[in-house]
This record gives structure tokens, C-alpha cells and sequence, in this order.
């Protein structure tokens, strides 16, 4: 697969119309076999605010989505968009492999490799398939009668990185250390 491969894929032209929610939402959940290389040149070229607001934006939409019972789960996945964002925004990296391969892991897992037992309440049938397909699921029980409960206990290992992570590029604010130790000795 070439970048032009993954650009047809996600319906635009070039790297610089990777700018739309429904760009991201496509790569993330896209079932292609889509190689770690192509998703990191198609990283490189985006800038950080992009990509940071494209991270955010996915993230938030996603955990709207997750059964209310799915505490732990909610609590990795937020915590997987927490990180993400923040290897986006991250100014000192000079280029995206962090955030390509955070983001690789987090599309395998979330696309392929994870396992959710759906079991529809009505008759308790079970269906097994991944979180893609399952948040998928819970989405349309609104539209059909259909409604499933939802275990995500088998998807709860997975594998965190540790980063350093700056709380001030996550909230877009500057830190000055002289300002912010001039203000706790005014306060104490």
C-alpha cells in the first residue's frame, strides 16, 4: 500500500484535506490493512493542531457512545484519548512516531484485536466482535428494537505506555514558572 492508497481509502486528494472528523473516524475504524509506515507519513505531514483537534474531537464523540454500566471501560478508553491528544499537541516532538504508534496500537486493538460479548436481552443470544463493532451496535439500538448488553471485560488489558504528559498543551494555557510561584507566595 502506497500513501495515495490510503488517500483514496479516506476519500481526499491530498495530506492537507486530512482535516475533518470523518477523515479520522474512517482511519481509526477503517477494517483495511492499512501498514504503521503509511499511517506515519500521513501523520508527518499534518500539523499538530490538526491533529490534535481531530484527536479530541474523536475521543469526545466516542465515549458519548459507551454504555453507562461500561464504567472501566470508559475510564481506558478516555484515559487512551488522554494520551493521544497529548502526543498530538506534544510541540517538542519533531516528528509523529510517538503518536503513530500510539495510534497503531490504539487501531488494532479498537478495530481488530479486541473481543466484546454483546448478548441481546431478548432471547440471550451472544454475539462476540470488536469495540468498533460494538459501540456500532449500541449506537443503533436507538433505531431498532434490538437491545444488547455489552461486556468489555476481555478488552481491558491494554498495553499503556508511559509518556510525560504537559497538562498545560492539553488545556492550551502557558505556564510561567515566575507567574505561577509569584502567585502560591501572594496566596500563602
Amino acid at each position: 500500500m502506497e500513501i495515495e492508497d490510503l488517500l483514496q481509502i479516506l476519500e481526499i486528494e491530498s495530506v492537507s484535506d486530512f482535516s475533518f472528523f470523518e477523515h479520522y473516524a474512517e482511519l481509526v475504524e477503517s477494517e483495511e490493512d492499512i501498514p504503521i509506515e503509511i499511517i506515519g507519513q500521513l501523520f508527518d505531514d499534518i500539523d499538530n493542531d490538526v491533529l490534535t483537534e481531530l484527536t479530541e474531537g474523536y475521543f469526545e464523540d466516542v465515549l458519548k457512545y459507551i454504555p453507562d454500566d461500561a464504567i472501566d471501560f470508559y475510564t481506558l478508553l478516555s484515559t487512551i484519548g488522554q494520551t493521544l491528544t497529548s502526543l498530538a499537541a506534544n510541540p517538542d516532538i519533531e516528528n509523529s512516531t510517538p503518536y503513530t504508534e500510539e495510534f497503531y496500537k490504539f487501531r488494532s486493538w479498537y478495530t481488530f484485536d479486541s473481543e466484546v460479548h454483546c448478548i441481546q436481552v431478548s432471547d440471550k443470544n451472544e454475539i462476540e466482535c470488536t469495540i468498533s463493532q460494538a459501540l456500532t451496535l449500541y449506537r443503533l439500538e436507538n433505531l431498532n428494537d434490538e437491545v444488547y448488553e455489552y461486556d468489555f471485560s476481555d478488552c481491558l488489558d491494554y498495553p499503556m505506555d508511559e509518556y510525560i504528559v504537559n497538562l498545560a498543551d492539553l488545556s492550551g494555557d502557558e505556564i510561567n514558572d515566575e507567574d505561577s510561584f509569584d502567585d502560591v507566595d501572594d496566596k500563602l
